[in-house]
């Protein structure tokens, strides 16, 4: 698998103080949004970015890294049994995304740029 962490996904039940806490409080530079309920901080230092999202209750997503990979349909299709896979790829804006947890419960994902393949 190879790929490399682009952001750090931080799900959160609401957007609104999320944005007020990152963004006013601890002082992050916002970079992007999607939306109405999903935001981006530049973390000072380092080339990786805080997304933060408003997640439905009861989600199962938990916070983790988010690895930029080549093909999410590969990452899902080659390792049966190996990641604890958390339903099929979604579709993002620029490709796919996929998520799964490590067997302490923590959020791995991986997403792709496959709509801007050729």
């Amino acid at each position: 698998m190879e790929g490399n962490v682009i952001f750090y996904f931080v799900p959160v039940k609401d957007i609104k103080a999320a944005k007020s806490l990152y963004r006013d409080t601890l002082g992050l530079e916002e970079s992007w949004r999607e939306g109405d309920y999903t935001v981006a901080f530049k973390l000072p230092g380092t080339n990786v970015e805080l997304m933060v999202e408003q997640v439905s209750e009861g989600s199962l997503d938990a916070a983790g890294p988010v690895f930029l990979v080549p093909s999410v349909r590969d990452i899902y299709e080659n390792n049966p049994g190996k990641l604890q896979l958390i339903g099929e790829p979604g579709e993002t804006p620029d490709g796919l995304w996929l998520s799964a947890k490590d067997d302490s419960g923590n959020g791995i994902y991986f997403t792709d740029e496959s709509k801007h393949a050729s």
